[in-house]
């Protein structure tokens, strides 16, 4: 997996070989394609381990249980991870051929959108985000938040980071955050 990583990272897609994985990790090519089948495949395996570490980082960051969650603090960890994963990220958002990163790309978004909305779930259900639907708010915030991250890094250069950040967390806090009660 590191190797693929590397790999689709530098090269991406269509540059890489399943012989250059095997002989960068050190083991037969035949190894690979026992292991994941295709290329392809390959890709959507590191692509979901991209997304599985994009959750990890985002809920570490989250404050402990029983407490409300911090927007804040889980998109910082959300753009610390792709400013330093950050090829990755490129190459899952832009392809030569967006055949090739569909999968990839459908596999790192199911990874995210499913940490989300189990965190929503519980956050909602004890009264520390307004009442939601956590699959469908988890697909919008996933979204917003992507967008946010692509137009930072992908098609800038990070040095905005701050304000695609501060913006962002103003729009998730807005979005979850329970309403006031209305005056009559």
């Amino acid at each position: 997996m590191a190797a693929a990583r590397t790999l689709f990272a530098e090269r991406g897609f269509a540059s890489t070989t399943t012989a250059g994985v095997a002989r960068l990790a050190g083991v037969s090519e035949g190894i690979v394609f026992h292991q994941f089948g295709s290329k392809a495949e390959l890709l959507v395996a590191v692509a979901a381990d991209y997304g599985r570490g994009l959750a990890d980082a985002m809920f570490a960051a989250a404050p402990p249980r029983g407490q409300p969650p911090s927007a804040d603090a889980m998109l910082r960890a959300a753009f610390a991870y792709v400013r330093e994963h950050g090829a990755l990220a490129r190459l899952l958002k832009i392809g030569h051929d967006p055949s090739d990163t569909h999968g990839a790309r459908q596999a790192s978004r199911s990874e995210i959108v499913a940490a989300l909305a189990r965190g929503l779930a519980i956050w909602s259900a004890a009264g520390q985000l307004r009442p939601l639907d956590p699959d469908v708010t988890a697909e919008l915030l996933f979204g917003l938040v992507e967008a946010a991250l692509i137009e930072c890094f992908v098609h800038g250069d990070g040095r905005r980071e701050e304000d695609y950040l501060r913006e962002t967390v103003c729009c998730v806090e807005g979005a979850v955050r329970a309403l006031p009660p209305r005056e009559n």
